[in-house]
């Protein structure tokens, strides 16, 4: 009896929302039975025959069919048959005789939800329609979720929009907004603007007046750029994009924001500030990533004027060339170190007195795609990105392991890095051991400057460090650099490599003779022997013999070889 009441309380609940087709063609038994079924559905719509519940069926939002199996016009099945082939869901219960059996493999065939069997029977009627109500309302209910949920999702997304698209403080869209912009823009320019010294100003004011710098400096730049669309792309950074076709417009344009800030100063708390910008453009290109970079090397160049100056990218410029190409070999640089692209090669030196190779100065290549790049063009980049002891330990690495099984004297180039670094005495002691290298066949070449950097009685230790284990020292491209003499002297050097610079036209050059004269005497005077660089033929490499140079290296004597000349 409870779970009866249980039932029908249930059933009420559940149905009270449901709008119910019901088709009799018997007046009387279509009154009593709408009559009963009303106790639970609400929303009753009936129909006597078959045609008129297809009628009503596509002209409401039906929830239930409810259908007798004989009708006029259009049986039931042929109805349930229609209804099917435009929903596929909607539950189909069947008023059914016990003398209808007959039907019942064909109601199957379209998917009849269940039997109501005449003349009613309370029990058989709840156990049937009670299901399908329970379903119908759990359909409901979870169509109901979606519902709020797709709404959260969309207030949710609008929001990450917002934070993702928009500048917080300014409520400016930001750098990610102008790429999506700068993708559906055809032509015009973009124009990148730097707060000039606005560290300056955080750090006087703080950080709170800073940012409402920012936003009256956002104000008055709206009120300059007329409709072009301004963006806050960093924390001192602006950008818009203009509609004009010629490099005079721009300059034109940023001219007018110079002109407007000189006379117009920012206020914040009755404290005036004077803003001025530096600032760089360039044309809107096909690929975004082109314009921001581009935008960004004229941005570089106009800040090597200061405040107040503008650049519009200029592609045949030799600044920007070679800027660009400074940036693809940081790059590059990375991509070689990090696939073990750095690689030995050995350039002869010889004795000038034997005319006998006698050692060769390791020096540094990339291999990059088969093909062999020279210092020049990743060294620099990797002292920028902090790799230039890993290139030397590289070097030492597999020159060592190169040179394990001959006798031969060799020479590797030390950065200051080097000589600062506390683990590089420990990289070389383990490497020593590893490849039985006898210490005095390696000499490590230091620049001349070493001895004027503010480090410079750290590094002395360091090279008396080295002294001590063995291995021996040149002071390279001597003569070009500024140098400490007392230091010099207490750095005990073993060779002293004359820069190329004094060799190269040594032989029609009276006052580099003189110089490299002066060398090799002061050289011969502290027990020390002379290599001259950049010996590039048989008449340069003659006169420094006749002036006493020890040992000749260059071209002449031969170029630098992932092997070794005797080999």
């Amino acid at each position: 009896m409870y779970q009866q009441k249980s039932t029908l309380k249930e059933l009420i609940s559940n149905a009270k929302n449901l709008t119910i087709l019901f088709v009799e063609d018997d007046t009387t038994t279509r009154e009593e039975l709408i009559n009963f079924l009303g106790t639970f559905f609400p929303k009753i719509i009936s129909a006597k025959d078959g045609k008129e519940a297809w009628e009503k069926f596509n002209n409401n939002d039906i929830d239930l069919v409810v259908t007798d199996i004989t009708l006029p016009h259009l049986s039931g099945m042929e109805l349930i048959s229609l209804i099917r082939s435009v929903n596929s869901t909607i539950p189909l219960l069947i008023l059914s005789a016990h003398t209808e059996s007959k039907y019942f493999l064909e109601s199957i065939k379209y998917g009849v939800d269940g039997y109501l069997l005449k003349p009613f029977d309370l029990e058989q009627f709840l156990s049937v329609v009670s299901k399908v109500v329970y379903r119908l309302d759990m359909e409901q209910k979870y169509a109901q979720y979606n519902k709020n949920l797709e709404h959260m999702v969309e207030e949710k997304t609008y929001e990450l929009e917002t934070k993702y698209l928009y500048d917080q403080r300014t409520s400016l869209p930001n750098a990610t907004m102008l790429k999506k912009d700068l993708i559906r823009r055809e032509k015009g320019y973009m124009v990148l603007l730097d707060i000039s010294h606005f560290s300056v100003l955080n750090k006087e004011y703080g950080k709170d007046f800073a940012n409402e710098v920012i936003k009256n400096t956002a104000k008055k730049l709206f009120s300059v750029i007329g409709n072009s669309k301004l963006y806050k792309v960093e924390s001192d950074r602006f950008a818009y994009l203009i509609d004009v076709n010629t490099k005079e417009e721009v300059a034109f344009d940023c001219n007018q924001i110079v002109a407007f800030f000189d006379n117009d100063n920012v206020v914040v708390d009755d404290v005036e500030i004077h803003i001025s910008f530096c600032i760089g453009a360039d044309k809107i290109r096909d690929e975004v990533a082109q314009t921001l970079v581009n935008c960004e090397y004229a941005l570089d160049k106009a800040k090597e004027f200061g405040s107040r100056h503008f650049e519009i990218y200029n592609e045949k410029d030799l600044d920007f060339v070679d800027k660009r190409e400074a940036v693809k070999w940081l790059r590059l640089t990375r991509e070689l170190i990090d696939n073990d692209g750095i690689e030995p090669y050995y350039q002869p030196i010889k004795d000038t007195q034997t005319n006998k190779i006698v050692k060769y100065e390791v020096l540094a290549r990339g291999v990059y795609n088969a093909e062999v790049t020279d210092p020049i063009h990743f060294l620099r980049s990797a002292e920028k990105l902090g790799l230039l002891t890993t290139i030397t330990r590289t070097i030492i690495k597999k020159s060592f392991a190169y040179m394990r099984d001959n006798d031969v004297e060799f020479s590797i180039n030390l950065t200051q890095k080097d000589l600062t670094d506390e683990s590089f005495l420990i990289y070389l002691q383990n490497h020593t051991k590893e490849y039985s290298i006898d210490p005095s066949r390696v000499t490590f070449e230091i620049l001349e400057n070493i001895t004027v950097v503010k480090n410079a009685d750290a590094i002395k230790e360091q090279l008396t460090l080295l002294r001590e284990m063995g291995f021996k020292m040149a002071v390279d491209d001597f003569g070009v650099e500024n140098s400490n003499l007392s230091r010099f002297l207490d750095m005990h050097f073993d060779f002293i490599k004359i820069d190329g610079v004094f060799i190269k036209d040594l032989v029609t050059n009276d006052k580099n003779i003189k110089l490299t004269k002066a060398i090799v005497s002061l050289a011969k005077s502290l027990d020390m022997k002379t290599v001259a660089e950049y010996v590039k033929d048989e008449e340069t490499y003659n006169k420094i013999k006749e002036l006493g140079v020890d040992l000749a290296q260059g071209f002449y004597v031969g170029k630098p070889s992932s092997k070794l000349v005797q080999e």
